[in-house]
């Protein structure tokens, strides 16, 4: 991520008689990153390692017979910084959701596996979808949280390939006070279901409750007190139809209608519906530019447990009338 604005602009001309030529030198921009800023006008944010990969462009253009120039500038008339950085968005964030696509199309063959063989393809599939998306990330020069919403998607397939979903099971009715002073231990990079879960946990099941973030392949240590939620190991989980916050909901009794209206947004968002609810999208456009700021996930917390407060207040107050 760039905390500072420098550009490269650089134009290059091929002969047109050398089709395959134009084409590799094509391909050679596009893997850089690069945008098209105006007809002809190719445009990157500096960096060392860029500006060296637009030199020996130039240099391959030049050796075909074609022309090339680059340019650093600070600043570029009629056009923001920030339209430019939306321009390189435009170009990555579709990758990033055709890879998420791509993603959740693998549930279905997960339900209908039959054998280890298909495990392994499944993975196999997962793996390269990882890959790729580690690919458009090298040319994400100015995230807007889509690669983190991409990363948590593969995460969350990833451990539903390894350990199946469960399916509902009754309410445990659980006392909070059995509760106190846990550790809470769920995936890294949350999203709408860990987020509104884990303000849950800390405002109405254990006020003294500590959060412990995995990465990719870890596994909470159940010997240590560790208590997951929406991983596929433990209780507080999704299960059939519900997902993790209706079912802390469920199991720790917590009748409270601005719960069940928060609880709505949340479900909305989580279970990907084609047209949320205007409030839904607001909410959803809020985590998206909460998660886009690229904090740690402790400091994301931080800032969801403010807007989640500030949601239930709301609510409280339009229910009291």
């Amino acid at each position: 991520m760039f905390t500072m604005n420098s550009w490269i602009i650089f134009s290059y001309t091929v002969p047109a008689s050398d089709a395959r030529a134009r084409m590799r030198i094509w391909r050679r921009v596009t893997a850089i990153g690069a945008v098209q800023l105006k007809t002809g006008l190719q445009i990157l944010p500096y960096r060392d390692d860029l500006q060296e990969q637009v030199s020996w462009l130039i240099r391959e253009v030049n050796n075909l017979g074609g022309e090339a120039v680059a340019v650093q500038c600070e600043k570029v008339e009629a056009v923001t910084n920030q339209q430019i950085e939306q321009l390189f968005q435009a170009q990555v964030d579709p990758e990033f959701t055709s890879i998420q696509e791509e993603a959740r199309s693998l549930i279905d063959f997960m339900e209908n596996r039959v054998n280890e063989t298909s495990n392994k393809e499944l993975f196999a599939a997962l793996q390269k979808l990882r890959k790729r998306c580690e690919a458009v990330r090298e040319r994400d020069f100015f995230p807007s949280g889509a690669a983190g919403k991409t990363l948590s998607v593969l995460d969350s397939i990833s451990e539903q390939l390894r350990y199946p979903a469960k399916k509902t099971i009754p309410a445990m009715q659980l006392d909070p006070n059995d509760f106190s002073g846990r550790i809470w231990v769920t995936r890294a990079r949350p999203y709408i279901d860990r987020l509104g879960s884990a303000w849950l946990i800390k405002k109405f099941i254990d006020l003294d409750a500590q959060f412990l973030f995995l990465q990719t392949g870890e596994m909470p240590d159940l010997d240590r007190d560790q208590l997951p939620f929406d991983m596929a190991v433990g209780d507080f989980t999704h299960q059939g139809e519900l997902i993790t916050f209706e079912v802390l909901i469920r199991d720790f009794s917590l009748k409270d209608p601005a719960l069940d209206r928060i609880s709505e947004l949340v479900r909305c968002i989580d279970i990907q519906e084609e047209t949320l609810p205007d409030d839904a999208a607001l909410l959803k456009t809020i985590i998206d530019g909460l998660v886009a700021t690229g904090q740690d996930d402790h400091q994301l917390l931080k800032q969801a447990n403010l807007l989640f407060d500030s949601l239930y207040a709301g609510f409280m107050k339009t229910l009291q009338g």
